[in-house]
């Protein structure tokens, strides 16, 4: 038997339909589910969420063919601008890839030639993380003016990332930057899709004419925020082996590390294997093995491994996003609606 992943589908809903009513008149909702949806099951919540957004987004061709093959027949984005190695699955499979280079254009007008088919996509603009997308209005031209002038590639629209969106100055100046790429953007097609924010983005106030969601939908906020009211979706249990007693100066796992003090241990079926580090924290004793932690305390039964994400990164040191794709590596994704 794996560990155990209980995944509320009722809640991820429920969390759909609270983002979507702060959504200004006429905005799409683009549902991020890259990275196997945080670690959540990209298949099954891209179709539990089929009926309340507008578009998915994942970060690999890979990923937007498995969606495909699930029977997701809505327009699904690829975040990542695809390698040319795969264009012709981007076309096969009828995705929106991201572009930031003249040569994907015309590579990708060849590969739409040789299959009678046509491809839509977005540009990829940089308006201030300096990751991918083009550097300036110059280069933005460029690659509108070689869709413009295919015929089978189609632009659908361009998009950005805020780098810092909690903070108001930053978000203000990638705002700017992103505001004149859309105006350039407009003149070539005045339905473009142009879009910059994220969950982070859409609670700061900034919406365009599509915001791409993904930690919202999975009950966490990237920041405090009064906006919205969002609850976690999935909960992670592993089994425990069995208990023990250790005495103080007694030793558990690998290595020497001595209890400073008489406990009680419980040795739960979850190591580093399983997606936690290996570190140890206020709630086991010494660092995981590769397969089983010590937990202090005695439990039997299934021990609760996640919660509540939050709380885990900060005993971590890291980000909620972290911890949901990793947390449940070798679990069973029980579904409950």
């Amino acid at each position: 038997m794996l560990n155990k992943a209980v995944i509320d589908l009722f809640t991820l809903k429920e969390n759909a339909k609270a983002i979507k009513g702060k959504l200004n008149k006429g905005v799409k909702f683009n549902a991020v589910v890259k990275a196997d949806a945080y670690g959540h099951g990209a298949s099954k919540v891209a179709n539990a969420l089929y009926k309340d957004v507008d578009s998915f987004s994942v970060a690999l061709t890979e990923e937007g063919i498995t969606l495909r093959n699930s029977g997701i027949d809505k327009e699904i984005l690829v975040l990542i601008p695809p390698l040319t190695c795969d264009f012709d699955s981007v076309v096969f499979h009828r995705l929106t890839p991201a572009v930031e280079r003249v040569e994907s254009i015309i590579a990708l007008d060849k590969e739409c030639c040789r299959q009678n088919k046509t491809v839509c996509v977005h540009v990829k603009f940089n308006s201030g993380m300096n990751r991918a997308g083009v550097d300036d209005l110059k280069e933005l031209n460029e690659i509108l003016m070689a869709i413009k002038g295919s015929e089978r590639v189609k632009l659908g629209g361009m998009f950005s990332h805020f780098a810092c969106p909690q903070n108001k100055k930053s978000l203000n100046v990638a705002q700017n930057k992103f505001l004149l790429a859309n105006n350039l953007v407009k003149g070539y097609n005045n339905k473009a899709i142009c879009h910059i924010s994220a969950s982070g983005g859409f609670l700061s106030g900034v919406q365009a004419d599509m915001v791409r969601i993904g930690i919202l939908l999975y009950g966490y906020k990237p920041f405090n925020s009064s906006l919205i009211e969002v609850k976690p979706i999935m909960k992670v249990y592993a089994p425990v082996l069995k208990t023990r007693h250790l005495n103080a100066n007694d030793v558990a796992l690998y290595g020497d590390l001595k209890s400073e003090k008489d406990r009680d241990i419980s040795l739960v079926r979850y190591g580093y294997a399983d997606g936690l580090d290996r570190k140890n924290t206020q709630e086991i004793f010494n660092n995981r093995c590769m397969d089983v932690s010590a937990v202090n305390g005695l439990f039997s039964g299934f021990y609760p491994i996640l919660e509540d994400a939050d709380v885990l990164a900060k005993q971590y040191g890291t980000i909620s996003y972290e911890i949901l794709t990793k947390v449940a590596l070798r679990a069973q994704k029980i579904y409950v609606t």
